[in-house]
């Protein structure tokens, strides 16, 4: 059982990271220090409330990644004259959301984990390709922040397995099947009929009625 808790916001994603509210109602983000902290109590009556169920601070932490949100990094290549002599690239007018996509030369591909870039002493950075915007590394340092994919979220684990109960207005909403059909009662004998049409009455199901069947 858990006592650490976010709570996602109910507008949705941004890009792959999952968005939850803020300390103190202040808004919403997908910076996980600035996520608001409930309570096992606190989460199970947001919950019981709310539109979307709490999830366990401690597995969400213990799977964030490191991203940087291109709005606070500079997105043109700057001078190579940064003292530490270390510089990073991310791939140009390219976002996950708002993330930049990081050069990684030993696995020869690019990712949004700030984990994962490769760093780069002047000789090399200069002779990057110009569709990289190459940055020292201490700018995009000070810029990330810690982030939580949604593709994975364990609902089993991270929401009832860390001690939280689905609220009985869940499971009936759960339970409750929608029908595909449009129901009618035959304007001759009543009886009610189901049918495709949702917009004109196809015919009685009543063998006995007028309307048996007329329109089909």
């Amino acid at each position: 059982m858990k006592n650490r808790f976010y709570l996602p916001s109910s507008h949705g994603n941004l890009g792959s990271n999952m968005v939850f509210h803020r300390h103190e109602g202040r808004g919403y983000s997908s910076d996980l220090d600035q996520a608001h902290v409930y309570t096992l109590e606190e989460a199970q009556q947001e919950w019981d409330y709310g539109d979307e169920a709490p999830v366990s601070a401690d597995h969400i932490d213990s799977m964030a990644v490191w991203k940087v949100d291109h709005q606070y990094i500079p997105n043109e290549t700057q001078s190579f004259n940064d003292i530490h002599n270390t510089y990073v690239a991310f791939k140009k007018g390219m976002w996950d959301g708002n993330d930049v996509y990081w050069l990684n030369t030993d696995k020869c591909n690019i990712s949004t984990d700030f984990d994962s870039a490769s760093v780069f002493g002047y000789p090399i950075a200069k002779k990057l390709d110009s569709s990289y915007v190459v940055i020292p590394f201490n700018l995009a340092d000070k810029a990330k922040r810690r982030t939580f994919d949604f593709i994975k979220l364990n609902k089993r684990t991270m929401i009832q397995g860390a001690g939280l109960r689905m609220p009985e207005i869940v499971k009936k909403q759960r339970r409750r099947v929608n029908n595909p059909m449009t129901r009618f009662n035959c304007p001759s004998c009543g009886r009610i009929s189901w049918q495709d049409n949702p917009y004109d009455f196809m015919g009685c199901c009543n063998v006995r009625c007028d309307e048996w069947g007329m329109h089909i």
